[in-house]
């Protein structure tokens, strides 16, 4: 038997509220307006306290449990359980649909000439209008709809290119910045001005270039001289004298200064004290070598200073002994902490690449979930339906909670319900009946009216119509003894039973099917406060 439970809104059906205000112009009326989001109705649905709201802002106002209905309380006429919104008190309105979407629209964008109906819009021109604004996904910049692909590719500061030499991505505000580290990018060699050489061989290049200028050896006691290293040794032959005598003043004021030398720059003395040593060697051959060509006592004089500067050097040298053995156990704990930072930054490096694959798997999972969530919604509606369809004409339709539904169909909260869907056959006509509790027409106010509604099925291809077949109406006497029943043959010149163009034909059938005040006396067609509807279908023919 079927229960009276009208199926709620399909999470399917519509993911958008309502459609924006403007595109009515000045045509705007209340009537259209959807009372959760205040704009134009989207697969409007009207609830039992016969206020009307989208088919998407009244899923996701139920989607937590029972509201109450917000529209009841601004107009103080808040009744429970009337005015609770919850599922399955709400109907699909498609009447005020088809008034909707029949209505003039233009597009609301700037400079857009687009004009038609809403329905027009919602299929063909909405979220496509290359007038449309949006905001760039990635630089937040507002940008027309038409543009989005030259900004992406052209404009777009925060825009990702590649790397032409080394071809990695980066950043477009970070060009100069990766140029900086880049180690293919090309360089010029300042010595031989040799081109396109990658900066990660730039200095292998140079340690080999004869053009590369290199600062003298001596440049540590004073020499400021750059020379070209096919050069250098004919720089020290030629300036011998000078670098003498640099180096004499040098290792004097280094005397001076190692006799309050502190401990921490020993190290540095141990280091420059050798580098001294091996510079007075060559200058002792050079000096021997030159005293061999000349003679006279600058020559001499000189020497005589180098052998005395030697033995001030050993001197020193024992001095710093001690502390060059203190630095090579420090440079090799230097090397090992330099050698776990090295490890850590590559394990960081791998479990922020790690996070955020983890972090892109866990969106696609919610995505996923959504989409599942939302056929689980439509499923669910589906099977409600199925459980209340019927394959062979006949449907009865249980209507409980009759006084109050009364109720709200006399105060115009809801004053029409739809049954669930039936059939002739599994792939047969698709039908359902339409109520009006207070009367409808010329029974409003004095009888119950009774509608047969010929809805679009998926098989209407295979079906002859228009629709021809004779329809019985019964209020049922749970007494079983004096039914009310009214049948007529439908008039196939009808709209209404022509093949459906949309999801329900206009209703016809009998609005002065039963007077009320039948059922307001003591009567046998009211029990527990549920009444039976029955229609029958003649299946004559088919």
């Amino acid at each position: 038997m079927a229960t009276q439970e009208p199926s709620p809104p399909s999470s399917m059906e519509s993911n958008k509220p309502g459609f924006p205000k403007k595109i009515l112009g000045n045509k705007l009326e209340d009537k259209h307006l959807c009372n959760c989001c205040h704009n134009i109705l989207r697969r409007p649905f009207q609830a039992q306290c016969g206020h009307r709201f989208c088919s998407y802002c009244f899923n996701r106002t139920v989607s937590n449990g029972p509201q109450k209905c917000s529209a009841c309380i601004k107009e103080d006429i808040f009744e429970e359980p009337t005015s609770l919104l919850k599922q399955g008190c709400a109907f699909p309105d498609n009447a005020v649909r088809r008034e909707v979407e029949n209505l003039s629209a233009v597009c609301i964008h700037e400079n857009c000439t687009w004009k038609g109906s809403i329905k027009d819009y919602e299929l063909n021109h909405e979220g496509k209008c290359e007038f449309m604004i949006l905001p760039c996904p990635s630089c937040k910049e507002r940008i027309r709809f038409n543009e989005q692909e030259r900004h992406n590719e052209r404009e777009c500061p925060e825009r990702t290119l590649n790397c032409k030499y080394c071809k990695e991505p980066f950043h477009f505000k970070n060009i100069k910045a990766h140029d900086e580290i880049c180690p293919k990018y090309p360089m010029i060699c300042e010595g031989c001005a040799k081109k396109k050489i990658p900066r990660e061989k730039y200095v292998d290049h140079i340690k080999f270039c004869s053009k590369f200028r290199t600062p003298c050896r001596f440049h540590v006691v004073g020499c400021d001289m750059s020379v070209e290293k096919e050069k250098i040794h004919d720089h020290e032959r030629t300036y011998a004298y000078e670098h003498l005598n640099l180096l004499l003043h040098y290792i004097m004021g280094m005397k001076v200064s190692m006799e309050g030398l502190q401990p921490q720059g020993l190290e540095v003395a141990g280091h420059k004290l050798l580098e001294l040593q091996q510079s007075l060697r060559e200058l002792e051959a050079r000096v021997s070598q030159l005293s061999t060509t000349s003679s006279g006592p600058p020559l001499h004089s000189e020497k005589t200073k180098v052998v005395e500067l030697g033995r001030r050097c050993t001197e020193l040298e024992v001095k710093s002994g001690t502390f060059e053995n203190v630095v090579c156990v420090l440079n090799r704990e230097v090397e090992r902490f330099a050698t776990t930072m090295e490890a850590s930054n590559r394990q960081h490096k791998l479990d922020q690449d790690k996070i955020e694959a983890l972090s892109n798997k866990v969106r696609q999972l919610e995505r996923t979930v959504g989409l599942k969530d939302l056929t689980v919604a439509d499923m669910e509606g589906r099977l409600r339906e199925m459980s209340a369809t019927t394959f062979d004409g006949v449907f009865v339709w249980r209507i409980s909670d009759f006084a109050k539904k009364r109720q709200d169909a006399i105060a115009g909260r809801a004053p029409a319900m739809f049954s669930p869907a039936f059939y002739t056959s599994k792939y047969g006509y698709k039908m359902c009946l339409r109520i009006y509790l207070n009367g409808d027409g010329t029974g409003r106010g004095s009888h119950l009216s009774l509608f047969f509604v010929v809805m679009r099925g998926l098989s209407d291809a295979l079906l002859k119509w228009p629709f021809n077949q004779k329809v019985t109406l019964m209020l049922l006497d749970q007494s079983n003894r004096e039914h009310i029943i009214d049948a007529f043959r439908p008039d196939v010149t009808s709209s209404s039973f022509q093949r459906p163009v949309s999801e329900m034909n206009i209703a016809s059938g009998c609005p002065l099917f039963c007077p009320l005040s039948k059922l307001d006396a003591k009567n046998s067609y009211i029990r527990d406060d549920t009444i039976f509807i029955k229609a029958i279908v003649d299946l004559t023919g088919l």
